[in-house]
């Protein structure tokens, strides 16, 4: 009899504790959002396995929402499985055929298999939806070059580029490119003429960028003895001495340079530097004003320049060039330290002090950069020994 009244009140007990328990103890149905962001901190975390099953269990749960299968899609490519990629993708594009991003990855998965022209496909129609999106631009610009349309691939390379000049990896693409083709170039000029003039200055160029001056020389003066009026040879000359910290020689050959050219604009600021360094400004400054007249965006003249103007007790003709040049480049600290000296020529003290100011700060800046560099380094030899 006891044992029957354990039995029978068990129960009751059971319902009597669940109904004390509150609702909120058991759990409750997950959110979209609830699966999308544990799908991506797995991603994050390298478990592309886990985060396939929580977005194919997402897709279960609510189907139909294009985020899921576009996070599935990328899990897929990410993992290599480009098909399966491929296939999530064109069917979420059957339902929603704008969606962002979507045209972009499948490009991107038709690329991992090289089909190429389906690639470029997906990406042209990404960038119909959103002409601005980079990323889709420059793996366009990668399928042109896979198939050898160089000519496209460039055009996409420099639009990015015309946007953001400062697009490492469009410059890097462009740079290979054009790198490529020259070497291609200078191959074949090698097969058809191996003693051409066009040879043996491309070669003392290549020698030049090397830092190989001795055989540049070498080849330069092979050129002059084939064609002694083959343009560009002098100044190609005249920039090794300089580099060379030939003076004499350098100036020498700018001015045979000029009298091929009388407004290249590197050939008349390389003479121009010199002769101010000899300290001779008076005669420095026609050939830099020729240089900053053929290019206004040529920092470098502008700088010396002023400095020349300085020099010669023209500090209204110092101002007007210096300020030009620092609006070209706002951090040159030496240019903010030559308008210091200019306005104390001209008797503002506060423009003066406000000028070493940025000077001092720039300064202080490069030296904690050089200090991070210098401490990178040397924990990266710590690590390797």
């Amino acid at each position: 009899m006891r044992l029957l009244l354990k039995t029978t009140q068990t129960p009751c007990l059971v319902m009597l504790l669940l109904l004390s328990v509150p609702v909120s103890f058991f759990p409750q149905p997950r959110s979209l959002d609830d699966y999308l962001g544990q799908g991506r901190e797995l991603e994050n975390n390298g478990d592309l396995a886990g985060a396939e099953r929580v977005y194919q269990a997402a897709a279960t749960t609510f189907p139909g929402q294009p985020e899921i299968s576009k996070r599935l899609g990328i899990v897929y490519q990410t993992e290599f499985k480009f098909f399966e990629s491929i296939q999530t993708f064109q069917k979420l594009l059957l339902e929603t055929p704008d969606y962002p991003e979507v045209n972009f990855y499948l490009g991107l998965s038709y690329l991992g298999v090289n089909e190429f022209e389906k690639a470029m496909a997906g990406f042209d129609r990404e960038l119909r939806i959103n002409p601005k999106y980079k990323r889709a631009r420059f793996y366009l610009g990668l399928a042109y070059q896979s198939l050898n349309q160089i000519g496209n691939a460039v055009r996409q390379f420099e639009l990015l580029v015309k946007e953001d000049p400062r697009d490492t990896k469009a410059l890097y693409q462009l740079a290979r490119i054009h790198r490529a083709a020259s070497l291609a170039a200078v191959k074949q000029l090698s097969r058809v003429d191996s003693d051409s003039v066009f040879f043996h200055v491309l070669r003392a160029e290549s020698y030049t960028e090397d830092e190989k001056y001795s055989e540049a020389i070498r080849e330069y003066e092979e050129v002059l003895q084939i064609d002694p009026n083959f343009p560009g040879v002098h100044f190609g000359l005249g920039e090794i001495y300089y580099k060379m910290v030939s003076p004499a020689e350098a100036e020498k050959e700018f001015r045979l340079a000029l009298n091929e050219d009388p407004n290249h604009p590197m050939a008349n600021y390389y003479l121009g530097e010199l002769l101010l360094r000899s300290q001779k400004p008076a005669e420095a400054v026609p050939y830099l004003q020729i240089s900053v007249a053929a290019d206004p965006d040529l920092i470098a003249a502008q700088f010396q320049l002023g400095k020349c103007y300085l020099a010669l007790g023209k500090p209204q003709e110092a101002l007007q060039v210096l300020l030009k040049t620092a609006e070209l480049e706002p951090n040159s600290k030496m240019t903010h330290y030559q308008l210091a000296q200019v306005y104390g020529q001209l008797k503002d003290q506060a423009k003066r002090e406000h000028h070493l100011a940025i000077f001092e700060e720039l300064t202080k800046a490069e030296k904690d950069r050089e200090l991070q560099r210098s401490e990178k380094l040397r924990q990266t030899q710590s690590k390797k020994k």
